[in-house]
């Protein structure tokens, strides 16, 4: 496993997808290293070949590194960062001069999933030119995020050096190496994050699992039964419940590694959108049984405390809201329809979403002297709630700010 340091672990998880240069230490001295953190779907067009650029360029005074990820075809999007330490500099320096370069793949939760080594093309003399007139500092990225948009779309119709960038090959390699990691949760049993894992509706579940586990003592409730004929039958993927209500999860993944060939987001958009609709239906059903008092157990039939009085949240977690193209389709009249069949809340989340709802409500209890993580979580979706109906779309994104102590979620 690649460790981070302090600094930048609180970067990779600040950020949904960043890219970053190191000069860390490796088997044989220092290396240089490309840290590259994106979202699990992202991370599996990576490992399974798709085509990567790794570019850089100056822009007043400040060396941009960026990488391309044509996960769309020949299209793809650009992850992209400023050099702001000498560490990063240094690793810069070692691949101007033709060192060998490795890299490491971290997933939402700033997780190392996977590494391997990268073809280099030996020594890059206008990148070396480039690394001794380099400004060093941090940068307000807001700010240049709109300075820089025009070059990183030239370097996205272009995907070629030029007088401007300077691109290098570097994917198409379907050899990566797993980085397998166990969760212990709150009721001791193991979860694991493994990239590679064939069930990949599981492993989206482990993700949600890992995220929400900490936010109460009796941890998350993964997989719960109600009966069913003999049997029993899963009431949801994930479910967490406490004096206030319960949160119910039911996640929808994309199959990507068995298929064939690597499918174009066009593919996605479509496929998602059922899911979607298949997976509110199993909310609606969930909720029902919720409320007419069936009991509720554990996978091994241990019986689980569930608040059900409550208004419940209904959150549907996939892959990535952004192949979510038909906002309308989610819109108020949904939301409202939603509301009067369950008297709950729904919701539309992806894994880096869900991770900043679980950082906010760890934020709010920690400023609070009676507030647990749980019942800021309640209380964050139920603002989030009340943001989307104003959007009039549950496909939104919110971030938490505080401002003298007081909480705004915009």
């Amino acid at each position: 496993m690649h460790w981070l340091s302090s600094h930048n672990r609180s970067e990779f998880l600040a950020v949904p997808q960043l890219v970053r240069f190191e000069y860390g230490r490796g088997r044989d001295g220092f290396e240089p290293t490309l840290l590259i953190k994106g979202s699990t779907l992202l991370l599996k067009y990576v490992v399974l070949g798709a085509r990567i650029q790794l570019a850089f360029a100056m822009f007043g005074g400040r060396l941009l590194c960026a990488l391309k990820v044509c996960d769309d075809g020949d299209q793809g999007g650009i992850l992209w960062s400023v050099v702001e330490r000498e560490q990063e500099l240094n690793g810069i320096r070692g691949l101007a001069g033709g060192q060998p370069l490795v890299a490491f793949l971290f997933n939402e939760l700033a997780v190392n999933v996977a590494w391997n080594d990268l073809a280099t093309s030996g020594t890059l003399e206008r990148l070396a030119a480039w690394t001794e007139s380099a400004t060093l500092g941090s940068v307000d990225y807001a700010t240049l995020t709109t300075a820089v948009r025009p070059m990183m779309d030239r370097l996205h119709q272009s995907g070629a050096s030029d007088d401007e960038w300077l691109a290098l090959e570097v994917g198409g390699r379907s050899d990566w190496k797993a980085v397998k990691n166990h969760f212990i949760t709150a009721s001791a049993s193991a979860s694991l994050i493994n990239l590679f894992d064939g069930d990949e509706g599981n492993q989206q579940e482990q993700l949600g699992v890992w995220l929400t586990d900490n936010l109460q003592p009796s941890g998350t409730y993964h997989s719960p039964q109600i009966p069913k004929g003999a049997g029993t039958r899963e009431l949801t993927d994930i479910l967490l419940s406490h004096e206030f209500g319960a949160a119910l999860i039911e996640s929808k993944t994309l199959s990507i590694l068995a298929r064939e060939r690597l499918p174009e987001r066009a593919k996605l958009k479509r496929d998602i959108s059922a899911h979607i609709g298949k997976a509110f239906a199993q909310l609606r059903g969930a909720m029902r049984a919720l409320k007419s008092g069936v009991p509720v157990t554990s996978p091994s039939g241990d019986t689980l405390t569930v608040k059900r009085e409550k208004p419940a949240h209904a959150i549907v977690l996939v892959p990535d809201l952004e192949l979510v193209e038909d906002h309308a389709a989610f819109g108020v009249e949904f939301i409202h329809d939603f509301m009067r069949a369950t008297g709950g809340f729904p919701h539309l989340l992806d894994i880096s979403e869900l991770l900043r709802i679980v950082q906010a409500a760890e934020m709010i209890a920690a400023r609070g002297k009676t507030t647990t993580p749980m019942m800021a979580f309640d209380y964050y979706l139920m603002e989030r709630a009340k943001k989307s109906a104003d959007a009039g779309t549950l496909c939104i994104e919110v971030l938490l700010r505080f401002a003298n102590d007081e909480a705004e979620i915009n």
